[in-house]
């Protein structure tokens, strides 16, 4: 008994396209999505022990009230320092923009 896959041909016979090969279309390519888009990025932030320990002992308080996370605190401090429109271009270590936001806050 004699096995046989495919066509008479053979399964492995090269095939011959009339169009030829398919042009490469690159991809744009984006850093990431413009602002005001619905896809969140994922960010990685490296904080010192106490900042952590900061975001964790306001976790623990506001738990009491509601849930909520580390992560949605630092949004929510980004969010508002967005909203103050305070301008930290001027600025060249975070020591200097910790101040000045500190400065904003006393009024």
């Amino acid at each position: 008994m004699k096995l046989r896959l495919g066509k008479a041909d053979g399964i492995f016979k090269k095939t011959e396209g009339t169009r030829g090969p398919a042009p490469r279309v690159s991809p744009p390519l984006t850093v990431r999505p413009p602002a005001g888009s619905s896809v969140e990025n994922k960010l990685t932030v490296i904080l010192p022990p106490g900042q952590v320990d900061f975001l964790d002992r306001l976790c623990l308080e506001i738990r009491m009230k509601a849930k909520m996370k580390r992560t949605e605190i630092i949004r929510a401090l980004v969010a508002g320092l967005i909203g103050s429109e305070l301008d930290l271009s001027a600025f060249r270590t975070e020591e200097d923009i910790a101040t000045a936001v500190q400065e904003r806050q006393k009024g």
